[in-house]
């Protein structure tokens, strides 16, 4: 699945972060949910922002300087410097179209994605019959599959497979039954490739490990970002095939009900 986010920390980011700090430690017992109030803003809003999933505006960043009581000056800095911040951060990594929960529900088997990354490769066509061949799945599959992705203007019509819209992403601070069924469909697919794809075009394992749960949110990023930067290292102008990771990371502790 396509995901993007700023990896450059920008200052109001380093002004939440260390703001947030500031209050923690005077009550250990503040909490990000309070911290968002304080800001007049959302706690899903505000989480978005400080993991870069969610780029800030001059209205949003109007609220903050006033919530946190900025001069008009450090306001006119902190929007000058963040605002740049963006400019300055790639367009690939900029843009990206945000899909809402029924929006995804609607591709999230995992072939729509693999479909889109298909688009990617030289000669790519958009045909049922040729994107069944290369993906493995059913000509009615792959038919129904493009007319979805047509349909909500994600890819172009014509002969070739080309996607039209920005990046996918799909961000969700509650369990999602979408989000949940594209990753159950991706294990699926790892159980039945595991012993159909040759060594040299695959990679399984697993580790199991004690973890302070406090730093899973921090895991979580890296693992994004890791996901991130090797598929910047494997996508070339060369890529002839469709690769997925999946990486799963849960705690295996009797869930209290």
């Amino acid at each position: 699945m396509e995901t993007q986010s700023n990896k450059h920390t920008n200052d109001a980011i380093t002004l939440l972060k260390d703001e947030l700090a500031r209050r923690k430690e005077r009550n250990s017992n503040y909490s990000l949910r309070a911290f968002a109030q304080s800001l007049s803003i959302s706690p899903a809003q505000l989480s978005q922002l400080l993991s870069g999933k969610r780029n800030f505006t001059t209205e949003v960043l109007g609220t903050i300087s006033r919530s946190l009581h900025l001069s008009p000056e450090e306001e006119r800095s902190l929007l000058t410097r963040t605002l740049l911040e963006k400019a300055q951060t790639p367009p690939q990594e900029r843009a990206k179209r945000q899909l809402q929960e029924d929006e995804f529900r609607l591709i999230s088997e995992w072939y729509h994605f693999a479909i889109l990354s298909l688009g990617k490769i030289r000669g790519a066509k958009a045909d049922p019959h040729w994107i069944s061949d290369r993906l493995g799945i059913s000509v009615s599959d792959a038919r129904a599959a493009l007319e979805r992705l047509r349909r909500m203007d994600i890819i172009e019509d014509g002969k070739a497979l080309k996607q039209k819209s920005a990046p996918l992403n799909v961000v969700s601070e509650v369990p999602s039954r979408a989000i949940q069924s594209y990753h159950q469909s991706v294990l699926e697919l790892a159980l039945t490739k595991m012993p159909q794809t040759p060594l040299d075009k695959r990679d399984f394992s697993a580790m199991t490990f004690a973890a302070d749960p406090a730093k899973i949110p921090q895991a979580r990023k890296m693992v994004e970002e890791f996901q991130d930067q090797l598929a910047e290292f494997l996508q070339t102008p060369n890529s002839k095939e469709i690769f997925i990771i999946a990486c799963q990371l849960f705690s295996l502790e009797r869930t209290q009900s």
